[in-house]
This record gives structure tokens, C-alpha cells and sequence, in this order.
């Protein structure tokens, strides 16, 4: 219960950090360009802004939609700042041509209620969650008591390293931007979001194998999503970064 009051605690201050988490494909006649674009100013524009702690790149192993991409903030209320805004609604030319390319877009301001573990893994595992309404206290509990504490010290476990639980923002979420717009169509969202880190993709694969042995459904889960597999291409640390 200590690790739940703490995180109890925290979303009481409003210390809990936010993260903004993209999910997407690309058109493949743009997608050296969204690559370089992506690395060469985008994830830098970001991360300049105030708030802004870290950001990483993933490429899906597998299924899924191709590319993983989330930035780490001080608080979801970062991704409503006038400064973040301000980009949003003033997007550099780069940017308005880049984001032609994005198809099948997820994208949802959260917050992190969940952080177990240390370190970054060079594979990620992410897996939605939609919880029943009104049972959201138990079900993260049990993720927060259980769940996570089994993933990351079981015998068949080795190599995973780090366990996130994200919830998301709808509000935040769904303002309407210039980015938006050009995009030209309306973004998917996930409710939450385990994120699992590993030391391989084969260990990632295998973090999605002992999901299997837990009854989230049992435990006030709605409905669960299918596992998906990422490698890491990309992390880069803000100036407020730690």
C-alpha cells in the first residue's frame, strides 16, 4: 500500500508527470523526410519547450502502427501551456509538410500514475487498457501492487526493466490546433496505457507473454488491447530533463 499512497499523494499536489503518447504510420512517399524531420528539429522544437523533460522514438517489431513516439513533461498541464499552444498553433514549414505523411494517428495527453523500476530499455512493450467506470482505483492498485512488482521481479523476467502505467487527458487531449488540422482528420486516443521497458525486443515479447497469466478484466478492466512490440531509435533529454 506505501508505493499507492505515495502515488496518492503525488496526483493529490498535482506532482504526478504528464506524457504526451503518439502512436502512427507514415506514407511511405514521405517517410525519410518525417525521419529526418523528426530528429533533426521536431523532437528538439519540443523539448525546448518549458516543462519538457525527454523524448523517445520507438519502431514497432511486428505488428502495430509503425512508429511509438512520447515526450515526458513536468505535468499534463504542460501540454495546455501558452507556450506548448504556441507551437501547436504556429507549426514551422517543416512541420506543415510533415504532417501530410501521418496516417492512422493516436495521440493523448496522460498522466503518469505508475512508474516502477529504473533505467531505459531499448524495447518497449505498450498495451491499452480501458478501465470499467468506477473501478479505476482497484485496478491500479492491483497493476501498482501486484502486476508490476511480479513483471519486474519474476525468475522468468530477466531483462525487463521498467513498468509504466499512463491515464488519459481527454480534455487536454482533444484541443482543437493548427497541427491538428493539418493532419485533416480527427486523432485516436487510448484511456490507459501500460508501457513495459525491456532490454530486448525478445524480452519485451516475453514481458507480453506473462500479461497473459493476469486477469485485468477480473481485476476492473473493461477491455484489454493487444500487446505490441517497439524498438527504441531515439531518445533525447531536455534541458529541465533528470
Amino acid at each position: 500500500m506505501q508505493l499507492e499512497n505515495r502515488n496518492s499523494q503525488q496526483r493529490e499536489k498535482g506532482e504526478i508527470r504528464g506524457v504526451l503518447a503518439i502512436w502512427n504510420d507514415v506514407d511511405p512517399r514521405g517517410e525519410i523526410e518525417y525521419n529526418e524531420w523528426y530528429v533533426q528539429q521536431h523532437m528538439l522544437e519540443r523539448l525546448a519547450i518549458p516543462g519538457f523533460l525527454a523524448g523517445r522514438r520507438y519502431e514497432a517489431v511486428g505488428g502495430g502502427l509503425k512508429y511509438f513516439t512520447y515526450y515526458l513533461t513536468t505535468s499534463v498541464d504542460i501540454l495546455k501551456s501558452p507556450a506548448y499552444l504556441q507551437r501547436l498553433n504556429h507549426p514551422t514549414d517543416w512541420t506543415r509538410r510533415n504532417m501530410a505523411w501521418f496516417k492512422n494517428m493516436n495521440r493523448t495527453a496522460c498522466r503518469e500514475t505508475l512508474d516502477q523500476g529504473r533505467g531505459i530499455g531499448c524495447a518497449a512493450l505498450t498495451l491499452e487498457i480501458k478501465p470499467i467506470s468506477g473501478r479505476e482505483e482497484e485496478l491500479r492498485w492491483r497493476i501498482s501492487e501486484s502486476l508490476f512488482p511480479d513483471l519486474l521481479g519474476s525468475p522468468g523476467a530477466t531483462g525487463i526493466i521498467r513498468a509504466h502505467l499512463w491515464e488519459g487527458d481527454p480534455e487536454i487531449t482533444i484541443q482543437r490546433t493548427n497541427e491538428l488540422a493539418l493532419r485533416g482528420g480527427r486523432d485516436q486516443m487510448v484511456y490507459w496505457v501500460m508501457v513495459v521497458e525491456a532490454s530486448s525486443p525478445t524480452q519485451a515479447e516475453n514481458a507480453g507473454k506473462l500479461l497473459t497469466d493476469y486477469t485485468l478484466k477480473a481485476w476492473g478492466a473493461e477491455s484489454v488491447g493487444s500487446p505490441y512490440i517497439y524498438r527504441l531509435l531515439h531518445h533525447v533529454q531536455g534541458p529541465d530533463g533528470r
